[in-house]
């Protein structure tokens, strides 16, 4: 009975001995600063996971951001061209078209028998002329007729084209509107865009105030 209790006597003295004890509460401690240390490593990982997420994220809005940009810089240029290719339409119609001066051909001097018989024959003829030059005049009034309404269709055509670049420029002042809501309103980049939306602007006014005039 005696052989069979000791170890069990043993024990509860070592577990009873301040050794015994101290050494225990060592170990929990050491276990306690691992676990705060791993802790602190998988909070740092997260923080630093998160911040990568951040920088990928602020780097993907800048490259948006960029085509954006340069996407309504391309739409703005091509209406650019647009307006120009009006405008210098509108300044060849302005341009009063030179006509050519005719120089009256000198007459020969006649004898005075060929004169008489000239005067003659021009009094004989004169009604027939007459018939001639009326029946001459009718294509050049047709032919002014003609350049006329050619005029008018090609007038119509540019002013279409105003319209339909002044329609363009309100769709890119509502993209740079949407743009506004991302990034500053005093972002450089956005300020140059809406300043060539202005400029713009004011030249197809001009053109369609021009354009009035000659129609």
């Amino acid at each position: 009975m005696f052989k069979k209790g000791l170890p069990i006597l043993l024990a509860s003295m070592l577990v009873a001995s301040p050794a015994f004890a101290a050494k225990h509460d060592g170990a929990k401690h050491v276990q306690k600063s691992q676990l705060v240390v791993k802790k602190e490593e998988a909070k740092k990982k997260q923080e630093l996971a998160k911040q990568k997420k951040e920088e990928a994220k602020k780097k993907k809005e800048q490259q948006m951001l960029k085509n954006k940009l340069a996407e309504l810089n391309k739409k703005l240029s091509k209406i650019e061209e647009r307006v120009n290719e009006v405008t210098i339409a509108l300044e060849a119609f302005s341009t009063p078209k030179e006509q050519p001066t005719e120089q009256p051909a000198e007459q020969p001097t006649q004898p005075q028998s060929e004169q008489t018989t000239e005067e003659t024959t021009q009094v004989v003829n004169e009604q027939d002329s007459a018939t001639v030059t009326t029946t001459e005049q009718s294509p050049v009034v047709q032919s002014d007729e003609d350049d006329e309404a050619e005029k008018q269709e090609e007038l119509d055509q540019w002013f279409g084209k105003l319209i339909a670049a002044s329609n363009q420029l309100k769709a890119v002042k509502n993209e740079i509107r949407a743009l506004e809501k991302k990034v500053s309103k005093n972002d450089v980049n956005v300020q140059a865009l809406k300043e060539k939306v202005k400029a713009l602007e004011e030249n197809v006014q001009q053109n369609k105030k021009k354009l009035l005039e000659l129609l």
